[in-house]
């Protein structure tokens, strides 16, 4: 029995972790990502920068935007700060000239917007039933709450 309380008293702590921690996982990811595209910045062409881009950077933000979306502005901060960064070196661009041009010129969406078109994601995956069995009971469709128009 003493082992079954130890279980349940860790399990109540893991409900109540602190995320501050996997962000700062992250975040150091990327920032370790940057400095392998500084490094490599006179090497390589920007087609080569997207593809990297793509493959160490992009999967990990589409999975924290959506993961901490609701806390999008005050969390992913320095995430983003870092992601403009990645960029601003791929494009070899100066630290103080705006960044929505260089998003625009890759064909790479901003943070705010990953986290948008993967909420999208996960709703059509709901509305057409694609989702895991473990998410079925996670939401809930309008029509079953409301019997009118809302």
């Amino acid at each position: 029995m003493n082992n079954m309380c130890k279980i349940l008293e860790g399990f109540d702590k893991q409900l109540s972790l602190d995320w501050s921690s996997h962000m700062q996982y992250i975040k150091s990811k990327l920032v370790r990502t940057s400095y392998l595209f500084h490094k490599i910045q006179n090497v390589e062409s920007v087609d080569i920068f997207k593809m990297l881009y793509f493959n160490l950077v992009h999967c990990h933000l589409k999975n924290t935007a959506l993961f901490h979306g609701a806390q999008l502005l005050i969390v992913l901060q320095p995430l983003k700060v870092v992601h403009n960064n990645i960029l601003r070196t791929i494009t070899y661009n100066n630290y103080g000239r705006h960044i929505t041009p260089v998003y625009k010129s890759l064909n790479i969406l901003k943070l705010h917007d990953i986290y948008k078109l993967e909420l999208a994601k996960l709703a059509h995956k709901f509305h057409h039933e694609m989702l895991p069995t473990s998410f079925k009971d996670l939401f809930q469709k309008t029509a079953e709450v409301h019997y009118h128009n809302t």
